[in-house]
C-alpha cells in the first residue's frame, strides 16, 4: 500500500486569544462585543477580495448565521486557522483548517458558521472527538476573505466566538469547467457537483464545483482518467476510481487534500459508492470472469460481497455502473448490454430490472450506465435509448412501468448519469459530450455546464459534510 502523508504545519496558525466581554447575540449574524480583536487571518491566502458574490450559499448544513439566545463572548475561545496551502502549497487554499478551545466550557455539541459576510450562510459540524476540535472549512470559493465563527453548546447555552476572517487562496490552474449557464435560477436546486473528467485535459484531477460553478475543491491524483470520485458517507474521505476496461488502482485522499493514499492490490473500475461511515463499495475488475462487487475500507481491507458471474454472461458482461441503497440495504449493479439488478449487502440477487419491464434490456435501447434507486422507482441513463446517437433518461416503476421520459437531445455511447435530486429536478450527465444538464419536473433545462473534456460520472450534494443524499433512498 502506497501511502503519501503530507507532513506537518509549515506556516504559523494565527492564535486568537480574544478578551472581551460578553454581549448577548443580536440574532443577525454579527459578533458582538466589537471582535475586531479577535480576527484570524490565515497566510498564504489572498490579501484582498476581489469578484463573487456578496454572501455564500450552500457550502455546509443550512444555517442562517446568529440567532436569538447566543451569547457571544469572545473571552471564552482560543482559535487558529490556516489553509490546507499552507500546510502544503500543493493543496487547495480554498480549504480552511480550524482548530479551537474553550476550556472552561462542558461542550456538548459546536459548529462553525462561515461565509463571506457575518450572515455567514454555511456550517461546519464539529467532531468533539477530533484532536483540538479540527474542523475543515469546505465549498469556499478562491480569493476571497470569509468570516467564520464557532458556535459551542454548553449547559443548554449557546456561546459564541467573535468573528474571525481567513483569506482563501487563488485558483486552481489543473483544472477548468468551460462554461456554466443558469436559465432559471429560481427552479434550479442549488448545491455542489463532485465531478472528473474521464478523458482529455484535466482527466486526472477530481474537482467540485459550487453552486456559481466554481471550482472549491480539487485533488491532481495519479489516475489517468477518473471515471467517478466520491466522497465518504462520514464526508473525511474522498475516493477515485479509474475508468479504463482493464481496471486499475483506487485512490483515497482525505478532504483537507493532505493524506493521499493508493490501493495497488485492487483492481477498480467506472464506478464506486459510499456505503456507511468510512466504508465504499466499487466494482471490482481484477478476477478472471465477469465482474464483482468488493467493498473496501481507508486501512486497505477488501470483501468480496458478490459476483455476477452466473447472473450476466460472459464473454461481454461488464460492469459499469453501482449505487447504494441505505434504506432498502441494497446494491444495484449494472451491465452495459445486460442489465440492471439489485444485491443485497448479504451478496443475494434480489431482482433483475429486464425481468420486470416488458421487452427486458431492449425496452431502454440495450445500453445502459448511471441509474439511481428511488423509493418507488428507478431511474436508468440509457446511452441508446432514442437510437444508436440519442441517449434518453428512463424512470420505471419497480413493477415495470414508465413514468418518466426524458429525450434531450444529446448521446454518449459511454458512461453517462442520471441523479434525482431532493426538490424533484433530475441531474443528467452526457459523459462525452461534455455536458451537464439539470431539468426540473416539466422537463425543462434549469441548468447547464460542461468543459472540454469528456465527464465522469457526477453526483450532486447540498452539503460537503455528512452523507450524500442518493443513498438515503
Amino acid at each position: 500500500m502506497d501511502q503519501r502523508g503530507r507532513s506537518g504545519w509549515i506556516a504559523v496558525l494565527m492564535t486568537v486569544l480574544c478578551a472581551c466581554g460578553s454581549e448577548s447575540d443580536p440574532g443577525n449574524g454579527a459578533a458582538g462585543g466589537g471582535g475586531s480583536g479577535g480576527s484570524a487571518t490565515a497566510a498564504g491566502g489572498s490579501s484582498s477580495a476581489s469578484g463573487g458574490n456578496s454572501s455564500a450559499s450552500g457550502g455546509g448544513t443550512s444555517g442562517s448565521g446568529g440567532s436569538a439566545g447566543v451569547v457571544t463572548d469572545g473571552s471564552l475561545f482560543s482559535i487558529q486557522a490556516a489553509l490546507a496551502s499552507d500546510v502544503d502549497p500543493q493543496a487547495p487554499g480554498t480549504i480552511g483548517i480550524v482548530t479551537w478551545a474553550a476550556e472552561t466550557l462542558s461542550i456538548s455539541e459546536a459548529y462553525i458558521e462561515f461565509g463571506l459576510d457575518t450572515s455567514y450562510g454555511m456550517r461546519a459540524p464539529v467532531d468533539l472527538q477530533e484532536p483540538d476540535h479540527r474542523t475543515l472549512l469546505l465549498g469556499m470559493k478562491p480569493s476571497q476573505s470569509y468570516h467564520f465563527r464557532v458556535v459551542a453548546t454548553a449547559g443548554g447555552t449557546r456561546y459564541a466566538s467573535d468573528d474571525q476572517i481567513i483569506e482563501t487562496g487563488p485558483p486552481t490552474e489543473a483544472v477548468t469547467l468551460g462554461r456554466f449557464d443558469v436559465m432559471d435560477d429560481a427552479a434550479r436546486e442549488r448545491g455542489f457537483v463532485v465531478i472528473s473528467y474521464w478523458r482529455g485535459t484535466g482527466s486526472s484531477v477530481a474537482f467540485i464545483i459550487d453552486p456559481d460553478g466554481e471550482i472549491v475543491w480539487w485533488h491532481e491524483s495519479e489516475i489517468s482518467g477518473i471515471a467517478r470520485a466520491r466522497m465518504s458517507a462520514d464526508g473525511k474521505n474522498m475516493w477515485l476510481i479509474p475508468a479504463s476496461n482493464l481496471g486499475g488502482p483506487l485512490e483515497r485522499v482525505s478532504m483537507d487534500t493532505l493524506d493521499a493514499q493508493v490501493y495497488p492490490d485492487t483492481a477498480g473500475s467506472h464506478d464506486l459508492t459510499p456505503v456507511s461511515g468510512e466504508v465504499m463499495a466499487f466494482i471490482d475488475y481484477g478476477e478472471s470472469d465477469c465482474d464483482s462487487i468488493f467493498e473496501i475500507d481507508p486501512s486497505g481491507n477488501v470483501v468480496e460481497i458478490w459476483e455476477s458471474t452466473g447472473v450476466v454472461s460472459a464473454p461481454g458482461c461488464h460492469g459499469n455502473a453501482l449505487r447504494y441503497s441505505q434504506k432498502e440495504d441494497v446494491y444495484t449493479f449494472s451491465d452495459v448490454a445486460q442489465d440492471v439488478v439489485a444485491v443485497s449487502r448479504q451478496g443475494e440477487l434480489k431482482w433483475r430490472l429486464t425481468e420486470i419491464v416488458d421487452g427486458g434490456i431492449d425496452a431502454w435501447g440495450g445500453r445502459n450506465h448511471g441509474h439511481q434507486l428511488l423509493d418507488d422507482s428507478i431511474l436508468i441513463f440509457a446511452n441508446d435509448g432514442a437510437g444508436p446517437n440519442s441517449s434518453t433518461i428512463v424512470e420505471y416503476t419497480l413493477t415495470g412501468e414508465t413514468i418518466f421520459e426524458y429525450e434531450g437531445g444529446r448521446h454518449t455511447a459511454n458512461l453517462g448519469d442520471v441523479q434525482r435530486l431532493p426538490g424533484g429536478n433530475t441531474l443528467i450527465t452526457y459523459s462525452n459530450a461534455s455536458v451537464v444538464r439539470e431539468i426540473d419536473a416539466n422537463k425543462n433545462v434549469v441548468l447547464e455546464f460542461g468543459g472540454g473534456a469528456s465527464i465522469g460520472y457526477t453526483l450532486w450534494r447540498p452539503t460537503l459534510y455528512g452523507p450524500p443524499p442518493d443513498i438515503a433512498q
